[in-house]
């Protein structure tokens, strides 16, 4: 009888046992969360489950872009401030997405804001009545940390060799271009312009007019596209000379990221994730003549040409032949910043 009972004792321990491997196996690991990435020209959110311990991505569950015009709207506004219209769209695409976090039960909802908040004199009180209407509380951080989070976010779903890769993100309203240091330290190059900037430029010094009358430069002659791409290569070659000599090293992997990238540049070029310079070109000198009804893009229409001479224009100068498009934005970086978990 005790032999019995010794031996259905065994058996159930060793079924429980079984039954504790097996629902360890099978439960998902790493916490959900959720990040917002509030940019100069839209608002992104990523929902991921990520390992805590590593802090990589294990998955992406979710993600969405709402467009929002920080960025042009404080550039015709006379006071340096967030008006109440993009205010009030601001606040709305954060309530939805904000929404939709909750839905997939995220731990918590980070959320990083950039260049437009870093610029408009009511960025502070307008952080706080987010905050106070929704619970999320808004950071804003600068371009070295934005430049880190776009880093972090690339090798968060990259396989890259983090020493021999060049994050470059454009902006509304600023670029940077990331990579390491020898001593493993973060090197963040502030672009001497970004989207709107470069957008307004165009309408000011190379076509003569005025921003507050002709708010798109379209269309453009073959001209004046060449002007644009021979300003950006001036402007690219003030790039720090330790991020020129990686960018020009044969080992060294470009990668760009943000939605300039994603929903500016593959378009033109038949939606591929890796580009060449020679292909990007040919389809900017298709747009010559272009006005912005004949361009895809919608409200982006404005800058459906002048984002991809931006780019077209860094490529030449810089004599990057190739780039690797990734779907990542501040919100990758964000879920996988340890301070930000804590």
């Amino acid at each position: 009888m005790n032999q019995r009972l010794a031996w259905l004792f065994m058996t159930l321990f060793v079924v429980f046992a079984l039954f504790a491997i097996s629902k360890q196996m099978t439960e998902p690991k790493g916490e959900i969360r959720a990040a917002l990435d509030i940019g100069s020209g839209a608002t992104n959110l990523k929902v991921a489950r990520v390992d805590p311990e590593t802090n990589k991505i294990i998955s992406q569950i979710f993600e969405r872009s709402i467009p929002v015009p920080y960025q042009k709207h404080l550039e015709q506004s006379n006071d340096n401030t967030f008006d109440q219209v993009v205010k009030q769209q601001g606040m709305q695409a954060i309530k939805s997405l904000k929404e939709i976090a909750d839905g997939y039960q995220a731990k918590k909802i980070i959320a990083v804001a950039t260049a437009a908040f870093r610029q408009a004199a009511n960025a502070p009180q307008f952080a706080q009545e987010i905050e106070k209407q929704t619970g999320v509380q808004v950071r804003i951080i600068n371009q070295d940390e934005e430049g880190i989070m776009a880093f972090r976010g690339a090798l968060a779903l990259s396989s890259a060799e983090p020493e021999k890769t060049v994050v470059w993100d454009i902006g509304g309203g600023s670029m940077q271009l990331t990579t390491l240091t020898e001593s493993g330290t973060y090197l963040v190059e502030k672009g001497k312009t970004a989207s709107i900037s470069f957008k307004n430029a165009i309408i000011q010094q190379i076509k003569q007019k005025n921003i507050a009358t002709e708010p798109s430069p379209n269309p453009m002659t073959l001209k004046e596209m060449n002007t644009a791409l021979d300003y950006a290569g001036t402007l690219a070659l003030q790039t720090d000379p330790y991020i020129l000599e990686k960018i020009h090293h044969p080992s060294t992997k470009m990668i760009a990221v943000g939605s300039l990238f994603n929903y500016g540049i593959r378009p033109v070029v038949d939606n591929n994730q890796k580009i060449e310079q020679v292909e990007l070109e040919m389809a900017v000198y298709k747009m010559a003549g272009k006005t912005d009804a004949d361009l895809s893009g919608g409200t982006l229409a404005e800058v459906a040409v002048s984002n991809p001479l931006l780019v077209l224009g860094y490529m030449k100068a810089l004599q990057i032949s190739r780039l690797e498009i990734m779907q990542v934005n501040n919100a990758d970086g964000a879920l996988t910043y340890p301070p930000y978990w804590k």
